[in-house]
């Protein structure tokens, strides 16, 4: 990914990583077969939906996170990686 970013004249950074990852899960990392499960992960992913639950009404009834919630939300730069992560999911050296 990085070379093909590169001869577009992009930059691998968060977010171009960040754009162009969703397209790789979908077509290369959940299509393969996992060497633990022995199973595509798009495949497994179908099967254990069909047996998820419904997430729980709100107590509060009007969809809105309690007071005592929003105070422990997580900030929006603790769901970033750094670009090494990026680097080993993808064999860049």
């Amino acid at each position: 990914m990085k070379a093909s970013l590169k001869t577009s004249g992009l930059l691998l950074d968060v977010d171009v990583a960040n754009a162009h990852i969703g397209r790789w899960l979908h077509e290369t990392a959940n299509q393969r077969i996992h060497a633990t499960t022995q199973e595509k992960p798009a495949v497994r992913l179908q099967q254990e939906q069909q047996k998820f639950t419904p997430l729980p009404q709100s107590d509060t009834g009007s969809g809105t996170i309690p007071v005592a919630a929003a105070q422990h939300v997580m900030p929006y730069e603790s769901l970033q990686h750094p670009l090494s992560v990026y680097d080993q999911l993808l064999g860049v050296s």
